[in-house]
């Protein structure tokens, strides 16, 4: 009897609470782009932790929500 051998790929969206503090002199434009390069840096943080080579990012991060508060 013969053994089948497989290998998937699977692609999953994360999501990436980013909580760095901008100030009201930061454009809008700043946090898109510095919350974008900071949750990038975390996720490749953690998987070069975890010593996996099997794990590759794809596509370019995406900012999905800004909160605000003012005191």
């Amino acid at each position: 009897m013969s053994k089948i051998q497989a290998k998937a790929r699977v692609q999953l969206t994360i999501e990436v609470d980013v909580g760095a503090p901008w100030g009201e002199d930061c454009t809008i434009g700043q946090v898109y782009k510095q919350a974008a390069e900071a949750a990038h840096a975390d996720i490749i943080h953690i998987l070069k932790l975890s010593g996996q080579g099997r794990i590759l990012m794809l596509g370019e991060p995406k900012v999905v929500g800004i909160i605000t508060e003012k005191e």
